[in-house]
């Protein structure tokens, strides 16, 4: 099937490059690309609020979730602060035996 695409220079660039040095059709190239794109699996969103980490029931402790979790998007620097603060609050209440 024949399409018309607009893609940034620098991306065309690089495919171009890609298949020069491969020895190969740009076309092949791009079809290849896609088809790689396509077996991907689709990203999964996060729900509003829903954090890119989860609490271990046994330990407490937050987890990344794992890079390859579709949708797994890493922490922002604010929220790797928060979530210390947070820890070091709850253990400064626990140590005054004020949580359990």
């Amino acid at each position: 099937m024949r399409t018309t695409l607009d893609l940034p220079d620098p991306l065309m660039r690089r495919v171009k490059i890609r298949a020069a040095s491969e020895g190969r059709k740009l076309k092949e190239v791009i079809a290849d690309l896609l088809e790689k794109g396509m077996d991907t699996p689709a990203a999964e969103v996060l729900a509003e609020g829903e954090l890119p980490y989860v609490i271990d029931p046994k330990t407490g402790f937050p987890m990344a979730r794992s890079l390859n979790t579709p949708g797994f998007v890493p922490p922002t620097v604010e929220e790797s602060r928060a979530l210390i603060e947070r820890a070091n609050e709850e253990e400064d209440l626990r140590r005054a035996g004020l949580l359990r």
